[in-house]
């Protein structure tokens, strides 16, 4: 269900972009075909293309796949020939979404092929990550946590300080931030270990339940208290492939960053007008845990969603 979810919105984001378009010129082979529409055609290399940025899915599903795909490229033709005959691909806003499209393939054609060929980690590698980090594995651990997130003044983060010192019930302190105005967001939520930030990993690994521990970033503050958790070891052998994905992608963004900064040292690149005086901000990328196998076949991790909340605190 998730797969064909999937390829709904590839579907979609490919609709996006072609309809900002002209549709190629070239007229495709006969036995490319897989649908006429009007004067155009949806090709199976279209099809194809979009079922392979789509997540593996079970045999049994690839044929309703197939048609789903064919039938959003259908709708996406019929729109993109009918922009076509109302010329909206010369109006400002759809020349500027067609340069943006472009411009943003592109980067990302560079950065890919900077980013250099994939290569699996020695053996050696991924044991030594896996020795490394054994809150995430071998100690591995699923948290049930209550989370208190907010933003206040230093007056009113003292204050909460304060409080929690002296052992004032979180829902207590989080009753009094509402009465001051502030906003509250949270809640409660379960959470393997792979799913938090790995600087956050040994402080709940080591907090006692129902215990409260407060996390600052300068953005925003949490109050975190693990209210159970219980220890769901991964093996090595098991851990092993989510290891291997995680260290190439790490080796990959490192080369295409370095990439990246190699160019920036080169280029001649002049801030003016009201940037003139700002100073640049370095993107810097958060990194994330592996995803813990699973007994179905889990993301990879590049692919791991780590939720909001918890993981925006450094």
């Amino acid at each position: 269900m998730k797969a064909m979810k999937t390829i709904t919105i590839l579907v979609v984001a490919a609709f996006a972009v072609a309809a900002c378009g002209d549709r190629p010129p070239e007229k495709k082979a006969a036995t490319q075909v897989a649908v006429k529409v009007n004067s155009g055609e949806i090709s199976v290399h279209q099809i194809n293309y979009v079922l392979q940025r789509a997540p593996a899915m079970a045999p049994e599903q690839a044929e309703a796949a197939k048609r789903q795909v064919l039938e959003g490229l259908i709708d996406q033709e019929l729109a993109v020939q009918q922009a076509l005959e109302a010329k909206l691909e010369r109006t400002p806003e759809t020349m500027q979404a067609i340069e943006n499209a472009r411009r943003e393939i592109l980067a990302r054609a560079y950065v890919e092929q900077a980013a250099g060929a994939k290569v699996k980690p020695s053996a050696a590698e991924t044991k030594k990550y896996y020795d490394e980090h054994p809150d995430l594995f071998a100690n591995r651990k699923i948290y049930r946590l209550e989370e208190v997130i907010f933003a206040a003044p230093p007056a009113v983060l003292a204050n909460v300080k304060e409080q929690l010192g002296k052992g004032k019930p979180v829902a207590e302190i989080a009753n009094g931030l509402k009465a001051n105005g502030v906003q509250i967001a949270g809640g409660v939520s379960v959470k393997p270990a792979e799913q938090l930030p790995l600087d956050l990993l040994p402080k709940l690994a080591q907090a006692k339940d129902g215990q409260p521990m407060l996390l600052e970033s300068p953005e925003r503050t949490a109050i975190i208290t693990v209210l159970a958790s219980k220890l769901e070891p991964v093996n090595e052998v098991k851990a092993a492939p989510a290891i291997e994905g995680f260290l190439n992608n790490k080796q990959r963004s490192e080369q295409a960053r370095t990439a990246m900064k190699q160019l920036r040292e080169k280029a001649k690149i002049e801030y003016v007008g009201e940037f003139a005086a700002a100073k640049p901000a370095a993107p810097v990328a958060a990194a994330e845990a592996p995803a813990a196998p699973a007994e179905k076949p889990a993301a990879s991790a590049k692919d791991a969603a780590i939720n909001k909340g918890i993981a925006g605190l450094k």
